[in-house]
């Protein structure tokens, strides 16, 4: 809700929306009202730690039943207490190869569950439909520009090993920084290596960065295929990067929930549908609100909080229904789940078996620019490109 991410309080107004629902008119859990929490952990793991301490502290084990957290930095301090020490469920909105891949995952971390698949997983996807869609002669030449972060390392190595295996070159690889105020020199660099698709990854789309990064690419790299993985995929590259967003063909775990402008926004998805009648009903001054301007700027940030809520209920709901309402029970009805998770996958299920919601699909962005009262602004939207993917039944 504030810190570096404050910009973006979409994920907590989505959050407080759905709890508010679920105990008003939403059912609770079989008529019983969840009480719950929202601590503000600022995008800071000390912070998120010493929240998570202070609930611990006072409220019992019975009383206690779930946790919920929104990166690796705090998953990584926590991963004793949650797992050993306490053993309580934690959801949690990273994405973490080493935590949630096959190095980690619920045999290692019993615990702790993701809401996307691993970075690993989607910088996969993206080499397999390289290889897929590549014409011409001889292998794919790839590029990879990554965060020099935890995040923008996260699932590299998986990434390469598996282009190896599958026949491509990568010929680059570039950390570009969050400070960046220009990227010629790592464009030339991509040039110079004749690369023909860049994966950018561990980045917001809607940073400046972004921007920048893609404006000069579109620039220096001629007939270059553009890629990302999920928090580039999405509505804020439009509104940031604009023309130069056309054509990239990026990975979501998500369906796309929000063109340029909101009233072009395809509602044949029954979540995205759920998703923006809830925020009309519950913020329509936000849902309304011009770009920019405080209202809501990207409705897949509210629906990640709204995931959140939604998630909740059905775990606690289905222990409920087994007649064990405890942590183990919750642990249980989690690991158990097989789910539509009301549409998102367009009638497809997946299963917690794995601890993370493993589905993905492959999306290319539409921009154009129009002339509005004088000035070009952008108009666009993310289609997908394939099916919904399912990655625990992917024959890598």
């Amino acid at each position: 809700m504030s810190g570096p991410v404050g910009s973006l309080p979409e994920f907590g107004w989505g959050f407080i929306d759905g709890m508010n629902w679920i105990n008003s008119e939403g059912g609770g859990v079989n008529g019983k009202k969840i009480t719950w929490y929202l601590e503000d952990f600022r995008y800071n793991p000390t912070v998120e730690v010493a929240n998570f301490n202070k609930h611990l502290a006072q409220h019992s084990k019975d009383e206690f039943l779930m946790a919920t957290g929104y990166i690796t930095g705090g998953l990584k301090p926590l991963i004793t207490k949650v797992n050993k020490e306490e053993k309580i469920p934690w959801l949690d909105g990273s994405y973490s190869t080493e935590i949630f891949g096959a190095d980690g995952g619920p045999s290692k971390y019993p615990y702790y569950y993701s809401l996307g698949a691993t970075y690993g997983d989607q910088i996969k996807i993206l080499m397999k439909w390289i290889k897929e869609n590549h014409k011409g002669s001889g292998k794919a030449r790839v590029g990879l520009v990554y965060s020099p972060t935890g995040w923008g390392r996260d699932g590299i190595p998986e990434g390469k090993a598996y282009a190896k295996k599958i026949g491509l070159d990568i010929v680059s690889e570039i950390e570009y920084p969050y400070t960046a105020t220009t990227a010629t020199t790592e464009c030339m660099s991509l040039r110079k290596a004749k690369v023909k698709y860049v994966i950018y990854h561990g980045y917001s789309g809607a940073g400046s960065y972004t921007a920048i990064f893609f404006k000069t690419a579109k620039k220096v790299l001629k007939d270059v295929q553009l890629m990302g993985t999920h928090y580039t995929t999405g509505r804020f590259p439009i509104l940031v990067v604009q023309e130069a967003y056309n054509g990239y063909v990026g990975v979501a775990c998500r369906p796309f929930m929000d063109a340029v402008p909101r009233a072009a926004t395809p509602m044949d998805n029954p979540m995205v549908k759920l998703v923006h009648d809830f925020a009309k009903k519950h913020r329509p001054k936000e849902y309304n609100a011009k770009l920019m301007s405080g209202g809501i700027n990207d409705m897949f940030l509210y629906s990640e909080g709204l995931t959140y809520a939604l998630l909740i209920q059905k775990a606690l709901t289905d222990a409920d229904n087994a007649g064990d309402l405890s942590r183990e029970g919750v642990k249980k009805a989690l690991d158990n789940m097989v789910w539509d998770f009301k549409g998102t996958f367009d009638g497809k299920t997946f299963s917690y078996k794995s601890h993370t919601i493993p589905m993905m699909r492959m999306f290319k962005a539409h921009v154009k620019m129009v002339e509005v009262k004088g000035k070009k602004v952008p108009t666009g939207k993310v289609v997908p490109i394939t099916d919904w993917i399912n990655t625990d039944e992917v024959k890598w």
